[in-house]
């Protein structure tokens, strides 16, 4: 028997190390074998054990699966609270009413100094169970995020450090850990795990670069003016990749406002991106100052080798799940691949059905 995270107890049944908890409502993502055919239970809180999205993908850490989560249906509103149809739109909406944007010079641009930690209490669907994301995804993206929630409840996780691949847009919006301001411009630092991230914010009035030299990037590319001691953000040719509700296209645009209120950095993040969502989706953001950091814990550059070790040494197993390559096992999956999480997932899953046909 095992006591589930509400105290409750669940029937479980232990293969090759994976916990699975029998559900009481009948198919769940921890049980069947074809979630495309679940497509009726998919905005179901039950069909994810009432688990939010982090909460399925901690249950990796702890390699124990189908555990009841704490999700609460209208925990957070995921659909921005703005009219606007376009990033676009949205941004030149608050440039006109901050009159233009206030032209700071060093004595007077706002003090953001420090490191802060934090993020975003939304991005991955906050205190929602996985079922709150589902409606706002188009068609399309509604299969590729119950396939990464499946993948997850079933402990074949896809992760970019393990390829020594960037970590992309949203995480480094959410690992952000410096905010540097000048009068014409902002850096925004972030490190860790393979993870070296540097977003440059250009508020000296010159806009986005020409058309024909634009080209999806990181990060993106960032542009942004000052309401006062607020700063607002437009923010587009980012790449397309893996992260927040779900993945996301190159055509996905954002617009962010920040502002310093004592010893936290305030902000939030509408995305705009018509091929993913059904409306735009919204998140608060909140960074707190570390007010006695440690100086053994400065962020440094990290490059791969430095922690993973190169991405060769990655294959899949019978069961589809990732593990350390040994000599001799094939790679699966290509490096230049645009969605090589897609190519992960599609896998796995071929391999996990013929591993559930030999138990």
């Amino acid at each position: 028997m095992n006591k589930n995270r509400r105290g409750t107890v669940s029937a479980v049944v232990l293969v090759f190390g994976i916990t699975w908890v029998s559900s009481a409502v009948g198919q769940s993502v921890f049980t069947t074998e074809d979630f495309r055919r679940d497509r009726d239970h998919w905005t179901d809180p039950a069909y994810y054990n009432n688990n939010s999205v982090d909460e399925l993908r901690e249950m990796d850490t702890v390699a124990v699966f189908g555990l009841e989560g704490t999700g609460q249906v209208g925990a957070v509103d995921l659909a921005s609270p703005y009219p606007y149809v376009s990033a676009w739109e949205h941004y030149q909406a608050w440039l006109m009413e901050a009159g233009g944007g206030t032209q700071h010079t060093w004595q007077t641009m706002p003090d953001w100094r420090g490191r802060f930690v934090g993020g975003g209490d939304r991005i991955t669907g906050g205190g929602n169970p996985a079922s709150s994301v589902v409606p706002m995804l188009t068609p399309q993206y509604q299969e590729y995020f119950v396939q990464d929630m499946w993948a997850l409840g079933t402990g074949r996780t896809w992760g970019a450090n393990a390829f020594c691949l960037p970590g992309g847009f949203v995480t480094a919006v959410t690992d952000a850990e410096e905010f540097i301001a000048t009068p014409d411009r902002v850096w925004v630092l972030g490190a860790g795990n393979n993870r070296n991230y540097i977003r440059w914010i250009y508020t000296d009035g010159s806009g986005h670069t020409a058309e024909d030299y634009q080209y999806p990037k990181w990060h993106g590319e960032s542009i942004g003016f000052w309401d006062g001691d607020t700063l607002v953000v437009h923010t587009d040719q980012i790449k397309g990749w893996k992260g927040g509700l779900t993945e996301f296209t190159d055509n996905l645009e954002t617009v962010e406002r920040y502002r310093r209120v004592g010893d936290t950095l305030e902000g939030e993040i509408t995305f705009y991106d018509d091929e993913v969502y059904v409306q735009p989706v919204f998140s608060k953001l909140a960074y707190e100052l570390e007010t006695n950091p440690l100086p053994y814990l400065r962020p440094l550059y990290n490059t791969c080798t430095d922690t993973n070790g190169p991405s060769t040494k990655v294959f899949m197993d019978e069961r589809g799940v990732l593990n350390e390559r040994l000599p001799g096992d094939s790679l699966y999956w290509d490096a230049t691949d645009p969605r090589p999480w897609s190519t992960f997932m599609n896998t796995s899953e071929q391999r996990y059905k013929q591993y559930l046909e030999t138990l």
